[in-house]
This record gives structure tokens, sequence and C-alpha cells, in this order.
């Protein structure tokens, strides 16, 4: 009799592959590039001489960067004081066609769920839909009940496709690293592959080398829509929370 191979580990492999991928995608990395054609088959060369430095923005230019809204000296230093400015009209936070919708938890809780905004049917009560019932299944597979998770999003109000990169040049990754300050929570979960280059980092990177924010130990993973309808994200996120919540 032929033994059967177990390709289980190989298929494994082949899923978190594909995941990688997708998150890239997500995030809006789609090739990559290099300034010039490279031959796989010639010979190496030796070094290159360093190229000559760039020149810096001249200070006409700079002025007319415009400032960002949300800065972080003009936020507020209490949770209290940060959930009444999140909800408050006048804010700087961005807003679509729905309102805006307060976190749920307590400060101090085990875990914090920041996803990159409410449901679109959300009113009242902030994930009332489908996400927030996934959210609160992966709560329960990390043995943790709703209440010892404190939800939040980054943004009040749900948007129509946002554009990440002018909301992230305008501030809103201060008001995010605020948020889970105050917070305090013992370890943050972001939903939303666009959410750490908010915060600067490196939008090519695997997410994997995202680790913390202000210094609480932190995971990025796709955002809850994205993981309702493709089961390898499911799989290899529950792969990267056994691993995480391990250490």
């Amino acid at each position: 009799m032929v033994p059967m191979m177990d390709n289980r580990s190989d298929n494994l492999l082949v899923q978190h592959y594909a995941a990688t991928l997708d998150w890239w995608r997500d995030a809006g990395v789609d090739y990559t590039f290099e300034d010039e054609a490279v031959s796989w088959l010639s010979e190496p060369e030796g070094q290159k001489p360093a190229p000559p430095p760039q020149p810096a923005l001249d200070e006409t230019m700079k002025e007319a960067l415009p400032e960002p809204s949300i800065v972080s000296d003009n936020l507020p230093k209490d949770l209290e004081s940060f959930r009444s400015w999140w909800l408050a009209p006048e804010s700087p936070l961005p807003v679509g066609s729905g309102p805006r919708i307060a976190p749920r938890g307590k400060a101090g809780a085990s875990m914090m769920f920041v996803v990159t905004m409410p449901e679109a049917q959300d009113c009242e009560t902030l994930f009332s839909g489908p996400q927030g019932r996934l959210l609160v299944n992966i709560a329960r597979a990390l043995g943790q009940t709703p209440d010892d998770i404190y939800l939040a999003s980054a943004l009040p109000g749900h948007m129509t496709l946002p554009d990440w990169d002018a909301l992230g040049a305008d501030g809103l990754g201060q008001a995010i690293s605020r948020h889970v300050e105050l917070a305090a929570p013992q370890r943050v979960i972001l939903f939303g592959s666009r959410l750490p280059t908010l915060m600067g980092h490196e939008r090519s990177a695997a997410p994997e080398q995202f680790s913390d924010i202000a210094g609480i130990p932190a995971l990025c993973t796709f955002a809850p829509d994205r993981l309702l309808n493709h089961a390898p994200q499911r799989a290899r996120l529950w792969h990267r929370l056994l691993e995480w919540t391990s250490q």
C-alpha cells in the first residue's frame, strides 16, 4: 500500500501566503517597483556609488502643506472628555452620512478592538450588526465576554470609501493613539489593514511588524467585513491570535 501524504501543513502555508498577499492589496500595495530594470541572469556587479542626497523641501513648499486638523497637544487628556469630544459635532473628526457612535466598554479592559468605522446600520450602538457578532465570537474564542472588551472605531461615523491617506495627513492616527492610551487596555487589536499606516507604519510592511500602540501590545488584521467573506484570512487570524496571546 502506498502511504498517504499529509498535505495539511502545505495547504496551511498556501493559505497564509494568500492571506498575506490579500493584506498588501487591501493596504494599497499591488506591485513592487524598482528605479531600474533588473537582469536576473547577469553576473553581479560591483558596489555602486551611493546616490546623491535628495534636496530638502524648500520653505515655500513646507508652508504650502496644510496643517492637520487633529493635533496631539489639543486632544483631551482623560477618557470621559475624549468620548464627549468624539461625539461633538464641532470636533474635527470626519463623519459621513451616518450618526456619530460612542465607543463601548470600560477603561482597563483586557482587550480593546479598534475597527475602521461603525457598521452602516448602526444608529445608537456600535457594531450592532453582523460585524459586531463576529467581534463577539472572536472575543469568546479568546476566553473573553463582550463586557471584557472595549469596542472603538477609528472613525466616529460610517463613511463610504474614506480617503485613508488624507485622513492620516489630517492627524486621525493621533486620535486613535490617544484613544488607546486613555482606554489603557491590556492588549489591542486593530481591524483594518489601513489603520497602522495612520500611525506612521510602513504600508508595505507585513502586519506582524505592527506590535504596539502607546506601549500597549497590538495586533492588526483585516476589517470585519473582509474577515466575514474570506475564510483563509479568518484562519490566519486565529493562528496569529493563538501565538500572540501565548506570549
